[in-house]
């Protein structure tokens, strides 16, 4: 698979016809689709798993998915050409990276292994936030705990107003020196604070930021606002986390009703993602049609929407059952007029400044040609 940009979008061309695959993962792989990640050279899957179920501590009541279940996770996503799996310290009290980093063991110079600092891990008054102090020790336990040398993708869990930026930038860039992260990434940021930080790594020299992993699904396109122009404009690649909104695309919950024990809002008390429940409910039921169409399950539609984006979903799975329903989401092809009609229902509405943005940059009306 090559992918290259023409007119600032990715662009696609299958190459298998050029290529000798020398093992049977490649030819697995190639049934995957992968994006540049922001401007390193580096290929991810557009299908990544994500790791917030693991851990039998089960602490946020997510999954609580024992070793066992784990490796046969992780080995079914390698053979489906997955390559980026994502993780953080603060999931299940540090087990969900012991856990995947044992896993991912014997895949570990073939995989692309994300995690991320900036939660409170521990009573101390300093076991949290962005202060070098916190940095250096989160990230020697991570490394610990994932059994590895280095992160390939290490990211700011979120802003930390309480520490000074220059100090998080410091510390990180020291990482990538020392060799024991590969890419900076963020997570959670504003569209100026991921320019703020951006311009002062180009100011003084420092590994840029990557990628941005961010919430992005039907029913919370915030992120089309501000960031994901900025993210465009930077060439950051983005990673969504939660695709199903906390399993609420999946049709298992209905409007007004409780939600059924033994699902993730019925064990945790709430719907986390947070969403409009006055119109998300609806939006849920045309998911459901378009399925019905398609011959395919809600959250399998819900998954589609965002792979022709082009952007890396990060899959979450209790079971390996909700994990294939999710793979196969590479194989819907929504119609032209499917989408437009999920575009149409779930389109936030411009925000001041854009519309006047807009509205005066209609005034060139002439043809205007690119270079190739």
């Amino acid at each position: 698979m090559f992918v290259h940009w023409e007119n600032g979008s990715r662009v696609h061309a299958d190459l298998s016809l050029c290529e000798t695959p020398n093992s049977a993962h490649l030819d697995r792989a190639m049934q995957m689709k992968y994006t540049p990640v922001g401007r390193t050279g580096v290929h991810a899957s557009l299908l990544g798993l994500g790791a917030m179920t693991f851990g039998e501590k089960n602490v946020w009541k997510l999954g609580g998915l024992g070793q066992d279940t784990v490796n046969k996770l992780v080995t079914r996503a390698i053979d489906a050409g997955i390559n980026l799996f994502d993780t953080a310290d603060v999931y299940d009290d540090g087990e969900s990276e012991k856990s995947l980093g044992s896993a991912l063991k014997p895949y570990r110079d073939q995989i692309l292994i994300a995690t991320k600092v900036r939660g409170r891990t521990g009573g101390g008054i300093n076991e949290i936030g962005l202060s070098r102090h916190h940095i250096e020790i989160a990230t020697r336990k991570s490394l610990e705990r994932l059994g590895t040398s280095w992160v390939d993708l290490y990211q700011f869990h979120s802003w930390d107003s309480h520490v000074p930026l220059d100090e998080s930038l410091e510390a990180m860039q020291d990482l990538v020196e020392r060799g024991l992260v590969r890419y900076p990434g963020v997570s959670n940021f504003t569209a100026w604070q991921m320019s703020t930080l951006q311009a002062r790594c180009e100011e003084r020299g420092y590994s840029r930021y990557e990628t941005a992993q961010m919430n992005y699904s039907l029913l919370n396109r915030d992120i089309e606002h501000e960031i994901l122009p900025f993210m465009r404009y930077s060439r950051m690649t983005l990673l969504v986390w939660s695709p199903l909104h906390g399993g609420t695309l999946s049709g298992k919950y209905a409007k007004d009703s409780k939600p059924p024990a033994g699902t993730r809002a019925g064990n945790r008390g709430l719907f986390f993602p947070f969403f409009d429940e006055t119109t998300g409910f609806g939006i849920v039921e045309k998911v459901k049609q378009i399925a019905e169409e398609q011959g395919a399950t809600p959250a399998q539609i819900a998954l589609s929407w965002l792979l022709s984006k082009n952007h890396i979903v990060l899959l979450g799975a209790r079971t390996l059952e909700q994990f294939e329903e999710n793979l196969r989401a590479l194989d819907v092809n929504l119609t032209t007029g499917q989408l437009e009609n999920l575009d149409r229902i779930t389109k936030p509405r411009v925000q001041y400044p854009n519309w006047m943005i807009e509205r005066q940059s209609s005034g060139r009306t002439f043809p205007i040609v690119d270079p190739s």
